[in-house]
């Protein structure tokens, strides 16, 4: 059997697809649907770590007992270690994607690896106190800072990834990441109050 001439043009195997027009396939609306579907998931399990937070602080401050400001410090406490083991899985990671938006990590390199380690410090300070206004006054400031540089980063509109739970979520920097660090502010600067 005689195969046709191709004329110098070699004919495409049986598994190439032929496009018929000039432009590219338009695959935008594919990556969108994943992108929204690994944000859903990444946003699911952000909650659940703030709820697992929330239930821990909550049977800490029953087995130790309610009162006065007992459960805002267990509260704080909770959340500040927890944070802070997330960073510590990946310490590295955390390190160079905190630094795209800290604004301490960006003049002092090694910040972003002491940050974990003052976080960690906060909590166990939070937990063991019972009249903390030299850690409130410490978290004002290392949340107050944080929270400015993810301001910034929010007004330049910049496409970082939120470094506050390390590698475990993969969150944009967005304005969740704010609102974290002006709660733990806000929450820091009550106490110091009441």
């Amino acid at each position: 059997m005689k195969l046709p001439q191709t004329q110098g043009r070699r004919l495409p195997p049986e598994d190439e697809h032929i496009q018929l027009s000039d432009t590219e396939p338009d695959h935008t609306e594919q990556l969108h649907h994943e992108h929204h579907a690994n944000s859903s998931k990444e946003y699911t399990k952000f909650g659940l770590v703030l709820f697992g937070i929330l239930v821990t602080s909550i049977l800490v401050t029953t087995l130790r007992g309610w009162g006065g400001s007992r459960f805002a410090n267990d509260f704080m406490a909770v959340f500040l270690m927890t944070f802070a083991a997330f960073k510590f899985v990946n310490i590295e990671e955390f390190a160079l994607t905190y630094r795209t938006y800290d604004v301490i990590s960006q003049r002092l390199r090694p910040w972003p690896y002491v940050f974990p380690f003052i976080e960690a410090f906060l909590g166990i300070g939070y937990f063991i106190s019972t009249d903390a206004w030299q850690i409130n006054v410490l978290t004002l400031f290392i949340t107050g800072t944080a929270g400015y540089g993810v301001w910034k980063a929010l007004k330049r509109k910049s496409q970082f990834h939120c470094a506050c739970l390390g590698s475990f979520i993969k969150l944009p920097l967005t304005k969740v990441s704010f609102v974290e660090n002006a709660a733990m502010f806000v929450m820091s600067a009550i106490m110091l109050v009441v």
